[in-house]
């Protein structure tokens, strides 16, 4: 091997690394430790759902159903459509886990979607 294939060998494995450190995460709109899914891991348990909801874990249909609804309006797509995208991520990740301790309620307190609000 001459050391011109020996350079070249060497400035190619370079640009390889460079292209795929750097150049590939900005291609695909990523940037950094922003790249993550924000919160918790997705393997985590969630939190108890009254905590989520900020009610007490002996609360009424109603009460669930308001807080539900109160929590969903902060995080919604049309309120942080404007912020960066790390933000609006952080936003749908909060939104899918208070739907998940909504649903979490009503499956362990016995109500269904068909009972009255």
């Amino acid at each position: 091997m001459t050391s011109t294939e020996l350079l070249v060998a060497i400035g190619g494995a370079a640009l390889g690394y460079w292209f795929i450190a750097v150049a590939w995460p900005l291609l695909r709109g990523r940037r950094g430790d922003d790249a993550e899914a924000p919160g918790a891991s997705p393997f985590a348990p969630d939190p108890p759902w009254h905590e989520v909801l900020g009610v007490g874990a002996d609360a009424e249909r109603a009460i669930i159903d308001a807080a539900h609804r109160a929590k969903r309006e902060e995080y919604l797509p049309e309120r942080v459509a404007r912020l960066g995208a790390g933000a609006r991520r952080q936003a749908q990740w909060r939104l899918m886990e208070i739907d998940r301790a909504y649903a979490t309620a009503m499956r362990e307190l016995g109500l269904g979607r068909d009972e009255p609000r």
